[in-house]
């Protein structure tokens, strides 16, 4: 709607400046209203507000309460119930509505039911309902603004819950309270309204998370969000030397060569990426804290164009596309930069900022299409990125196919694909529109509406206005997932790399290798969860997880069932070669024929002559014996705990580590897709959380980033499953699983110390956790159906051979682990269905952290 209300200019006609809601009918009204503070398990105070208010139906706009919600009498109607009916321009982005008010018809009355939410994030008054909270320092002020047109009416009840805490001081004394953290006021009829005025001291976390926007802290916020990159890039940077001195022969092979330079370049990249946009986003309010440098916080608009498109440049020199990509990002490129530095040829503000007050800018801008030229220009910046994200993608893939040493891999892809990467530029630019207009909607639902002209030109300039904000949003959310997923990319491509070298190890990976896993576990799979007080607490996720990882590899490592000597001080996985898979097989299978044997000689109570036979038999079969075996092997008895059957099993369904890692990863994958669904329903849809992604930027794309972020995830973690499936401690797919999953949880478990220690949001992590549990016990599950394959025909279900392979006996157990992890899924799932979802109300926006730019939301 507001691109042709920008395009074709119109206007509206002229609203009464003063609206009458006949007040002294409301004096028969009745109103109620509570609010609810939440201190504990939030990581920002919540404050929830209900109001009831019961008109008669002889008020005169009773009627219009009944109609739609887009009709201007109801908006009136509505704005005498709740809000000052003389203000025609009521503008909030300070709470946010579960629902429009619900209307119920009674006999003799309607009744009016209004819900409200709030977040306090910021040191700013926040206006919710009938309610605004004035936050201060240390101290805040819960008041009570009743709408003027009720003042006459009669307030039944006002119920105010403080979250467990008393307040500093409370006027006028409350009515009755079971304690004094829950206070009522009650009122006879005709008699005058309370003045509630209560203030409050919230926890030191939560005042501090409110001050994090405030100077200085908004440098502290600033570094602790750059610490873990601090800390990832030397790790990688000390992983590509490893990778330089440590090749897998004497001679590193071109595939070598390509993957390491790729990720020292993309390490680098990245790095330099994260301080130029976080600087980006401080910058302009730390210069304008001090007023020097003044033009940049002045030009935040057109400096966030230019150095966004050199981000995506940047993107584009590493993965080097062919150069009719190449020359469709010159040109988007060239096109920014000409609106970046002459907006007035499209009918822009010099400054890139519409203003309500300057009435003949919004005039110019919208006779020119300026909406359609900015977002031209927002769509441009977008398809560089996008072609600089392929690019850097298919670099990163194939550099594992390069076929001479000293030649760079290029990201070279089909023309479809650039036409695909211009599509989805249109649509984000479209859906970042219409996610404004929402948000718009949202904010500003009880105004005028189009009628008035002023309205419009204030609509225009708020939906343009947070457009403008676009260049620098960008990047702070794209850099994050194509960081993470080139990260991954650029780590398994090394991995193959390697593997696929001339003498490289089949069996285990090196320590070269394991240094490399343990770097794509840690900083590509592993979550690293934890705010307190409005700061991320990286530092505190990270050592739980190198501890975790460490006393597993440490610990398990030497109790793998192939780090057992088979001859004094030559362990198994020294010996062994997929060669020796046949035997394997046979080997277990005849055991397990064997010990059906026993177990029914067991049952009838046979003599013990067939029973000796079949010891016999079982003591042949526990000796290395398999075809082309030499001295001093040959004959060798197997280590004491370990059978057949355990061997084959800790060898797994594959020849290779490598080969092992990517079977388990399409193992994860596959079984991940319900937990994926699980995911995207709790973190984007349950409750209101499906409309309230519709007023994000990025929000209809979170929705796909979402899966394909589960995916990649849950898919790496089986990956890693399956490289180390020779080294991890247990002697089933489950026992292993459970050793990494452990570590998975590691960083979670500390981040539920931090929420009971801090009363903070402990979110849907339990689930993720146990999730991730189940996803790679099924994965450890299929591993062992999959090394026994070939016995496939031999049993009419899949859950036959498990029984078999598994001994039977210790199904049990393996059970009993299954029905454990569902049991706590089941709990975990019934506690979500019943919590509301946190939800911020409004955005974290550039002009929130770093305090540049326009005033929004202000009525002209």
């Amino acid at each position: 709607m507001s691109l042709a209300l920008s395009g074709l200019g119109l206007e509206g006609t002229a609203w009464a400046q003063y609206e009458d809601c006949a007040s002294k009918q409301l004096k028969s009204a009745k109103a109620t209203t509570s609010v609810s503070i939440k201190h504990d398990g939030e990581d920002y105070t919540k404050a929830d507000t209900r109001l009831v208010v019961e008109v008669p139906k002889s008020w005169r706009l009773a009627p219009d309460l009944l109609l739609n919600g887009d009709t201007e009498r109801y908006r009136a109607a509505m704005r005498c119930v709740l809000r000052h009916p003389d203000d025609p321009y009521p503008y909030r982005d300070t709470e946010w509505r579960p629902w429009p008010p619900k209307v119920t018809i009674q006999k003799k009355s309607i009744t009016v039911e209004h819900r409200a939410v709030t977040y306090v994030d910021a040191v700013r008054d926040r206006d919710f309902g009938p309610w605004r909270i004035t936050v201060g320092k240390r101290l805040w002020t819960l008041h009570l603004a009743r709408p003027p047109a009720l003042d006459k009416a009669w307030w039944q009840e006002i119920t105010v819950d403080l979250g467990g805490r008393a307040a500093r001081s409370v006027s006028p004394t409350p009515t009755k309270g079971p304690v004094n953290t829950q206070l009522t006021w009650t009122q006879e009829k005709d008699a005058k309204p309370p003045d509630v005025r209560i203030q409050i001291q919230p926890p030191a976390t939560k005042a501090q998370a409110a001050l994090a926007s405030e100077r200085p802290w908004y440098l502290v916020g600033s570094l602790t969000l750059l610490s873990y990159d601090l800390l990832l890039f030397p790790v990688l940077l000390f992983l590509v030397r490893r990778l330089r001195d440590k090749p897998v022969s004497s001679s590193p092979t071109p595939e070598e060569e390509a993957t390491r330079r790729n990720l020292f370049l993309w390490a680098c990249l990245m790095f330099a990426a994260v301080l130029a946009f976080e600087v980006d986003d401080q910058a302009p309010r730390f210069l304008g804290d001090h007023e020097v440098f003044m033009w940049w916080p002045d030009h935040r608009v057109a400096v966030h164009l230019v150095i966004s498109t050199l981000a995506g440049g940047c993107l584009i020199l590493f993965g080097r596309p062919r150069r009719a990509a190449g020359a469709a990002a010159s040109l988007a490129a060239a096109y920014i930069g000409v609106v970046a530095s002459a907006p007035g040829w499209f009918g822009l503000p010099a400054d890139h900022w519409l203003s309500t007050e300057n009435v003949a800018d919004i005039e110019r801008f919208t006779q020119t299409w300026g909406f359609l030229w900015f977002g031209l220009a927002c769509g441009c910046l977008i398809f560089v990125w996008m072609v600089g994200v392929t690019a850097s993608l298919t670099r990163l893939r194939r550099a594992v196919d390069v076929q001479a040493l000293g030649t760079a891999p290029r990201g070279d892809f089909p023309h479809w694909v650039l036409a695909v990467c211009a599509a989805v530029a249109v649509v984000l630019t479209a859906m970042s529109i219409w996610a404004s207009q929402n948000l718009w909607k949202q904010q500003s639902w009880l105004s005028i509406g189009d009628s008035d002209d002023e309205y419009v030109r204030w609509h225009i300039a708020e939906l343009y206005n947070n457009l403008a904000w676009l260049p620098s949003d960008l990047p702070d959310w794209f850099h994050y997932w194509i960081w993470w997923l080139s990260l991954i990319g650029a780590l398994v491509a090394v991995l193959r790399a390697r593997a696929e070298a001339p003498g490289a190890s089949p069996v285990n990976p090196g320590p070269t290798e394991l240094l490399v896993i343990n770097v794509f576990y840690v900083a590509g799979i592993v979550p690293t969860p934890g705010w307190v007080a409005g700061f991320a607490m990286w530092l505190v996720s990270v050592p739980s997880i190198l501890l975790a990882l460490y006393l597993l590899l440490a610990l398990g490592k030497p109790r793998s069932v192939l780090a057992r000597d088979l001859i004094p001080g030559m362990p198994l996985h020294s010996v062994i070669e997929d060669s020796d898979r046949g035997w394997l097989i046979e080997s277990a299978r005849t055991y397990r024929d064997l010990h059906a044997q026993l177990r029914r000689l067991e049952q009838g109570q046979q003599d013990g002559i067939e029973r000796a036979q079949l010891e016999q038999k079982l003591d042949d079969l526990h000796r290395w014996t398999p075809p082309g075996a030499t001295v001093p092997y040959t004959g060798a008895p197997l280590p004491d705990s370990v059978d057949s059957v355990e061997l084959a099993l800790a060898w797994g369904p594959r020849a290779t580590w490598w080969h092992n890692a990517c079977r388990a990863a399409f193992f994860s994958a596959l079984i991940a897709l319900p937990a994926t669904a699980v995911g995207l329903w709790v973190e984007q849809i349950r409750g209101p959380l499906w409309g309230d992604n519709f007023n994000e930027r990025f929000g209809f794309a979170d929705l796909l980033t979402q899966v394909i972020g589960s995916q990649a995830g849950w898919a790496g973690a089986g990956f890693v499953l399956g490289a180390l499936w020779r080294v991890l401690p247990g002697r089933r797919g489950p026992t292993k699983a459970l050793g990494l999953s452990l570590v998975y949880a590691a960083p979670v478990a500390g981040h539920w110390v931090l929420t009971k220690a801090f009363d903070q949001f402990f979110g849907n992590w339990a689930l993720d956790a146990a999730l991730t549990l189940l996803i790679l016990t099924l994965t450890g599950v299929a591993m062992d159906i999959d090394t026994f394959r070939q016995e496939g025909h031999y049993w009419p279900t899949k859950a036959a051979l498990l029984l078999s392979v598994y001994q039977l006996r210790t199904a049990s157990v393996q059970l009993a682990f299954f029905v454990a992890q569902l049991v706590a899924l089941v709990s975990i799932w019934q506690q979500l269905k019943g919590n509301d979802p946190m939800v911020l109300i409004q955005p974290k926006t550039p002009s929130e952290t770093s305090g540049g730019g326009p005033e929004t939301g202000s009525s002209p």
